[in-house]
């Protein structure tokens, strides 16, 4: 199973089953990486935030390594997604969640690797929180059968020279073709979340929220 580090929002356990969520870090991060996430959630939920599970030789793990022609390596994808439904399929057995309603939040490749997560267990998830990331190439990526019922908060740099602003917004209407309730918010920065993308995903994730 993959390293993981779990917490609850407020730091109590919540007595009935709680709303849950998975924070995947990008390129080169760790389960460390994702910390500064968790200070948008209110209390009640629980926050699992998993490593990558291929190191870098500079440091830092990936969800995939990239070919020798630059491209996602597909097998090493398929791996990174069967190994988070086992730690989703897991989690509820030890802690008082909602088993088939994850909120699933990445940031570059590790919003990469949730968007596709949502793709392939659409019925699994609760929400979607892409920030500056993407939607790779991956021939294993499949169009659900019926519309998603979840709704998408994707936020990206204007600028940002890792990931270009296009692959943002391809995300963004990709999701919304399949029938995703949409917010994307788009910002005057580089790779990194903005004060005002910050705002945005913190009134978005209040809708989320029980009551």
């Amino acid at each position: 199973m993959l390293i993981h580090r779990i917490r609850w929002s407020d730091g109590s356990p919540s007595i009935g089953p709680a709303p849950a969520a998975v924070l995947l870090h990008g390129w080169g991060g760790d389960e460390s990486s994702m910390a500064v996430f968790e200070t948008a959630f209110p209390p009640g939920w629980l926050l699992i935030r998993p490593r990558a599970p291929y190191p870098l030789p500079e440091g830092g793990y990936a969800w995939y390594p990239l070919t020798a022609d630059g491209k996602p390596d597909p097998q090493a994808i398929r791996k990174s997604l069967v190994q988070l439904i086992r730690l989703l399929n897991a989690l509820p057995q030890r802690h008082p969640i909602e088993p088939r309603r994850w909120l699933l939040v990445g940031f570059s490749q590790g919003g990469a690797l949730a968007a596709l997560l949502a793709l392939q267990a659409p019925e699994r998830i609760a929400g979607l929180a892409v920030f500056s990331g993407f939607l790779p190439e991956f021939p294993g990526a499949t169009t659900p059968a019926r519309r998603l019922g979840f709704p998408v908060f994707v936020a990206h740099g204007l600028h940002d020279p890792m990931v270009p602003i296009e692959r943002a917004r391809q995300l963004c209407r990709r999701f919304h073709l399949l029938g995703a309730e949409t917010t994307c918010i788009e910002y005057p920065g580089d790779h990194k979340a903005s004060a005002e993308a910050w705002r945005a995903f913190k009134t978005w994730l209040s809708r989320m929220t029980p009551p």
